[in-house]
């Protein structure tokens, strides 16, 4: 083979290795805020190339341009754009031209090109930015819902700013049944979603102080984030009780209600419940029984909404309490019970003996005089019986 041959041979042989030269590059997916890493390399590592050179189309610079340059030896420069925001992370000795993009922004989001300058000229590949961005999440209340028959909306979860659309959903538990809602959303021009839900029923008793839960799901948060909410309806006071504490005379009245009640004590007859008593909220404490105040007494419960009554008579009998008669009773019979024992202990100590026990040295009694009479009698007649007999033998 004559060295023409050769030469040919040789150069068919570095066009066809040329050719086959690629850059190898990789889609970057990055949530705003954070680091993207945009990696290229050639396809052999033993290729020579001149230079690197890095260009972008984004939302912030539509038309493509350069911004970056890596030579051989390492050298690398920044022009046109991210200027402290981008630096070389590959290793020119591997043929790997990588770059990293600090605190990435939605403007940065674009197709970027990573360009190997070798003897025939630019080899490249191109590698999409995807910049992600998380919602804003809130929940919140919509106006003040009134217990009513219509159905109305009774809170609003939005997901605000979001890319990709952020998902939106309700976990009601026992309301279930009672609720539904409906979902809409608002396309910004920077390619962020803002999704509204809004939780729809009729206003009841029922529903109010309910826990709900509003759910967002989006590929750019870690793990679905829930946001708790309690439904708040409002309705006048319902039926107004009273109770009456067993230890003393304490009146407490209540009233179910949203928001919560004023209470007002009055007395029927008189401008207000009286200077006697005081008043504390829904409560009205009585100092103690007394029959200045007996009387019919009023609670009045009222809010912005509406008001209810109720009423209760209060009647102290007069004279001393049967609980002071009975402490009374119970002190005389001990102080009774002291009396007998000190006069059974003089009357032992005096007699040496227990008052209804017989004396041990006592004499029979005497009989009475009718029945002494009798016997003296009797006597009289047997000496007399004796005296005849004698006389007549």
């Amino acid at each position: 083979m004559n060295v023409l041959s050769v030469v040919v041979l040789l150069i068919i042989q570095r066009s066809w290795r040329i050719n086959t030269l690629q850059v190898i590059g990789v889609r970057s997916i990055v949530i705003e805020g954070a680091d993207a890493e945009l990696f290229c390399r050639l396809s052999e590592a033993n290729a020579e190339f001149d230079q690197i050179t890095w260009q972008k189309a984004t939302r912030q610079s539509p038309e493509n341009h350069n911004f970056f340059y890596i030579l051989p030896n390492g050298f690398s420069e920044n022009v046109n754009g991210l200027k402290g925001r981008v630096q070389f992370t590959g290793n020119t000795s591997e043929k790997i031209g990588s770059i990293q993009i600090k605190a990435v922004t939605l403007l940065d989001e674009g197709t970027y090109t990573c360009i190997f300058t070798v003897a025939i000229g630019p080899i490249k590949t191109e590698i999409p930015l995807t910049v992600l961005v998380p919602p804003v999440i809130s929940v919140m209340g919509n106006g003040t819902p009134v217990v009513g028959d219509d159905e109305v909306v009774l809170a609003t979860c939005v997901a605000a700013g979001a890319k990709p659309k952020a998902e939106v959903r309700w976990n009601t538990g026992a309301l279930d049944r009672s609720l539904r809602h409906v979902t809409n959303s608002t396309q910004h021009a920077n390619g962020t979603v803002t999704v509204f839900s809004a939780l729809m029923g009729v206003p009841t008793r029922t529903a109010n102080q309910q826990q709900v839960q509003c759910v967002v799901n989006q590929s750019a948060l870690a793990k679905e984030k829930t946001l708790p909410f309690t439904i708040e309806v409002y309705y006048p006071p319902q039926t107004v009780n009273i109770t009456v504490s067993s230890q003393d005379i304490n009146l407490s009245c209540f009233a179910d209600s949203n928001p919560n009640p004023t209470y007002t004590w009055s007395r029927v007859g008189q401008t207000g419940p009286g200077s006697a008593v005081r008043t504390e909220g829904g409560e009205l404490h009585f100092p103690s029984p007394s029959v200045e105040l007996n009387g019919l007494y009023v609670c009045d419960a009222r809010n912005i909404y509406g008001q209810a009554t109720t009423f209760l008579y209060i009647h102290t009998a007069s004279g001393t309490s049967c609980g002071t008669c009975c402490i009374l009773l119970i002190i005389l019979l001990i102080i009774l019970c002291l009396i007998v024992a000190a006069f059974l202990i003089w009357y032992r100590w005096k007699y040496e003996k227990w008052p209804w026990l017989p004396a041990a040295n006592a004499q029979p009694p005497d009989p009475p005089e009718s029945a002494r009479l009798k016997n003296k009698n009797e006597e009289e007649f047997e000496e007399t019986n004796v005296t005849s007999y004698k006389c007549s033998k």
